[in-house]
Formats: structure tokens, sequence, C-alpha cells
């Protein structure tokens, strides 16, 4: 007699639905699993067989044969455990045999105890996409809060659990409330940034249109403090958003909380090229994709070796990386915001105080980063304290509201940009980029620039005076590593 069950394996977050075929006919007692499986998946028999003996299950004695359709993939991991234990049970009439649309998941312990899985979050957008209903996993852990309404979730603790729901369905249990926005603030203070009026600003553009910055100034002059402060600037994800970055980043991290505020990443700048890339045989994600649709923070951006610097290129400008993994090509999403702070010269006050760094030593200094990193930069502001200024800034919260508003303006145009200019606009652009000899590149990031300042002001369209301080912020040409030693 037959049984089918559904269950899912995963490749990073790559998600692949396997239905689980048992036939179970006369013979001598044989146990045979047959779909590609691995080391991990074919030693589920044995975990199979002692879990339905400290069920108090009967296990088929005659020749059972499992099949893990489709056939042609590779399958590893120990989440088809309950799924070939369920499709067992149906084959032998333990079950009723029926196609149910529930998607079994979870690993079985030697006492029939079922094992949490990490990863659940790529399986419901596997699901979701493919029109799923139910799915039973441990009592042990839960889906996040968006994916946990749409679905009728079955939770167990032990094999025993999942035959009595199978036998006598239970209604389904009240689904969670939907939770709101979470606040940055809650006790009502806002984010110290005394003596920066003019690098509040500019990351209030930053965070708006998403732009990369590297803040250049003395040390103590609060390069890191900035930074600190632009997480708290980026509007909340959406629920989707969120969804992806939490199947990303429970591939290295199980224990990753559901939330909808933007992932931040720092890696030290000692990281190597595949720390920061990720990549290899299971496609593990690098710090770039851990970033995806948040911010990268690279403190000392000049300390990080030539290699890994060079190896942002393509994430800056794609927005995603593209590997190998089993023999399959596979994209990664790196679509982040970097941050980066570094010193002027190697003892850190060129321009700041007494620096005692040869020109020729600076020269090297700003050598580690290749030129078209730093022409990929949006922005590079160095930053100096307006020490003794007494002027009225806008409170923190003010601007992180703004900043939500231009986000909002910026993502209902498709391509913000010289299309949203007016014709006066325009005209400044092709002034500035003739005078200044701009490269096309240039052109395009002061487009963007002018877009997310006229949007700050609550605009869709982009006047002349944007242009103007979009090319003031971008200072075409700035990013030479010459130009800076020189500074």
């Amino acid at each position: 007699m037959l049984g089918y069950a559904y269950g899912a394996t995963r490749h990073g977050a790559d998600v692949q639905l396997i239905r689980v075929q048992a036939d179970v006919g006369p013979g001598f007692p044989r146990f045979t699993m047959v779909g590609l499986p691995d080391s991990s998946v074919s030693e589920a028999k044995a975990r199979v067989r002692s879990a339905f003996h400290h069920a108090g299950l009967p296990f088929p004695k005659g020749r059972i044969t499992v099949n893990l359709q489709p056939a042609g993939v590779k399958k590893q991991g120990s989440w088809l455990d309950l799924a070939i234990a369920v499709a067992i049970l149906r084959a032998s009439s333990a079950l009723p045999s029926q196609d149910d649309p529930t998607i079994f998941v979870a690993e079985l312990a030697l006492d029939g105890a079922l094992i949490p899985q990490a990863g659940l979050t790529a399986i419901g957008l596997r699901m979701r996409e493919e029109g799923w209903s139910s799915l039973c996993i441990s009592a042990d852990q839960s889906l996040p809060w968006p994916l946990e309404e749409q679905f009728r979730v079955v939770r167990a603790k032990h094999l025993q659990d999942v035959v009595a729901e199978l036998r006598h369905p239970r209604p389904s249990s009240e689904r969670p409330s939907r939770q709101t926005a979470e606040g940055r603030w809650a006790d009502g203070t806002c984010f110290p940034l005394v003596g920066h009026r003019v690098e509040t600003r500019l990351l209030a553009i930053c965070a708006a249109g998403r732009h990369a910055l590297l803040l250049v100034g003395s040390p103590g002059v609060g390069k890191t403090t900035l930074a600190d402060a632009f997480v708290h600037l980026l509007p909340d994800l959406t629920e989707d958003e969120a969804l992806e970055v939490a199947a990303w980043h429970e591939i290295v991290n199980p224990a990753y909380s559901f939330t909808l505020r933007p992932p931040v990443r720092r890696p030290h700048h000692t990281a190597s090229v595949r720390t920061l890339l990720g990549g290899g045989r299971f496609a593990t994600p690098g710090e770039v994709t851990l970033a995806h649709r948040g911010i990268l923070i690279l403190d000392e951006f000049l300390e990080f070796s030539h290699a890994a610097l060079n190896a942002l290129r393509e994430p800056l400008d794609r927005g995603s990386l593209e590997c190998m993994a089993n023999g399959k090509p596979l994209v990664l999403p790196a679509s982040f915001t970097l941050v980066a702070t570094t010193n002027p010269c190697p003892c850190g006050y060129r321009g700041y105080g007494d620096c005692t760094c040869p020109e020729t030593e600076i020269r090297r200094y700003w050598s580690r980063c290749p030129g078209p990193v730093l022409d990929r930069i949006d922005i590079i502001h160095h930053v100096n304290r307006e020490v003794g200024q007494h002027v009225d800034v806008e409170p923190f919260h003010v601007w992180e509201k703004r900043v939500s508003t231009a986000a909002a303006i910026l993502a209902r145009c498709p391509r913000p940009g010289e299309s949203a200019m007016t014709g006066a606009g325009q005209k400044a652009l092709a002034r500035a980029c003739e005078r200044l000899r701009a490269s096309e590149r240039d052109r395009q990031k002061i487009a963007m620039i002018a877009s997310t300042i006229a949007a700050l002001e609550g605009r869709d369209e982009v006047l002349a005076p944007d242009v103007d301080e979009a090319i003031i912020w971008r200072n075409p040409g700035f990013a030479s590593p010459v130009r800076n030693a020189m500074m």
C-alpha cells in the first residue's frame, strides 16, 4: 500500500518542497530509501524505526521503500524525518491515507520527540508562494507572526501527538494578533548629536535615499557616533522585506528573532573576502547578504584589506551577488546601505591638527581602497565638530519622520533622478557636470541625491537648488585617492 506526506529540504535560503512516497509490501524486511538522499537523510531510517518503538507504534514488518520526489534533486539534512514517518504510517494503514496539504518539518529523536529545525521562515515563504495552507512543526518553535497568521500551524512535542492530531484533527487555534511597527524611542528620548548640525542633515539624506556614505575625520570627532545614529534614522521594513531578511539570517543564526527593523552588520576590519561575500558549497550568506535591506557599517574603512574592499564593487553596483552552490547558479541578495568611517591619514590628524605623516605615507594609506570602490560611494564627507555654535537644530525624532516621508515619496517614483527634474534643474546639472568634468556615474549620483533632497522637503519635483546642494555633497572627483591624500 502507498502512503504520502510532504516535507522540505533547504540549500541556503533556497527551499525545495518534497513529496515523500512510502510503499509497504510483502517480502523480507528491508528499509530502502531512494531519491538522492545524502547520509543525513538516509540515517533517518534508524531514527524513524526507534521513534516508532518508543511511541508505541507498530513498525511495518514487510519491505519498505521510501521515494523522495522530485527524485533528481539531492536531499540533505534531517528536516524530512517527520514526513517519512507519516508517509510510512499511512502506507501501513496506521493513519488514514490522504494526500492532505500539510508540510511536516521536524527531526525525530530516538524517543520520538520532535526536534526544532531552523529556517522555518524560508519554508513559510515557499509555502505561501506555492499556495500551501498547513504546517506541522515542533511545539518548541514558532513562525514569524506575519506567516503565523496565514497558515494552520500544528505543533507537537512527540510523534504520538502528531498521530493523534491526524486521526482526530482539532480546530485551528486562535491566530496571533498583528503587531504594530516597532518604535525606536519607546521612552521618548532622542539620539544626541551635539555639534553635528550639518552631519545630521547628511545622515537624513543618506538614510532616505539609501546613499553610500564615507565619513572622514580625526579620532574622537564623532564618526562612529554618527554611524550609530544613522541606524535609527532608517524607517521600518515592510513585512515582506523583514521576512526576506529573516530567511537569510536564520541560516547563520537559528535563534534570530523576527523584527521589522533593518539589519545592521559591523564586520571587523580583519574580515576576509569570504566573510564579506559568503558563498561556498552551501551558499552561506556573507556580511553583504546579512546586511541586505539594512546597513553595512565598516569602521576603520581603510584598515580592511585591499582585496576585501575591492570585492564590494559588484554589490554596491548591482545589489546582489552571483555564486555557485551544489553545482547550480545562485543569486545572493546584497542591497545594503554602506556607512564607512576612516581617519584622513595613518596618524589621524591630517587637516585637523599636527599631522606627522609624510605625503608618501598618506598616499599609500588611501591607496588601500581601489579608486573604483571610492567612486561608487555616493558621498565622502569630512566631519567637523561645530564647537561653540548655538543654533536651533531640529530634534532627531523630527528627522526620523522626515526620512520616513521622503522614503515613501521616493518609493512612488520607480526611477528617481533626472526624469523628476524641472528644466532649470536639468540645466543646472548639465552646467555643473560640464564645469567639473564629472563622469557619467557622477551625473547619475548627483541626480539621485538631488531627488532625495527634494523628497526630504516633501516634493516629487527636483528644483535647481536641490541640484546645487547635491553637487556640494557629491563633489565630483573627490574620490581620487591622490586628492584625498592632498586634502
